[in-house]
């Protein structure tokens, strides 16, 4: 089982805000959501396995990247990020 806080279903879950640091769309390219933060989502899929995404949030505009392949360590290391910047 995976040593994270988080419990992931399959709808996204917020697990990091960083600072905005560049695009994350290419298909959904939305410069307007600049400039914001950054959230790292995870969930599972159907198979059980961990999907990831980063989305550029300025107010009410986002920027969506796509999803990849995730693990537990990323997101018991986005957690720890989250934790130390509270």
């Amino acid at each position: 089982m995976d040593a994270t806080k988080t419990k992931l279903t399959n709808r996204w879950k917020t697990i990091c805000i960083t600072g905005y640091t560049g695009s994350v769309g290419r298909d959904d390219y939305n410069p307007a959501a600049h400039g914001g933060v950054c959230l790292c989502q995870a969930r599972r899929n159907a198979k059980g396995e961990i999907l990831a995404r980063y989305v550029n949030s300025n107010g009410k505009h986002e920027e969506v990247g796509k999803s990849f392949l995730g693990d537990a360590d990323l997101v018991a290391h986005s957690e720890s990020l989250d934790a130390q910047q509270r």
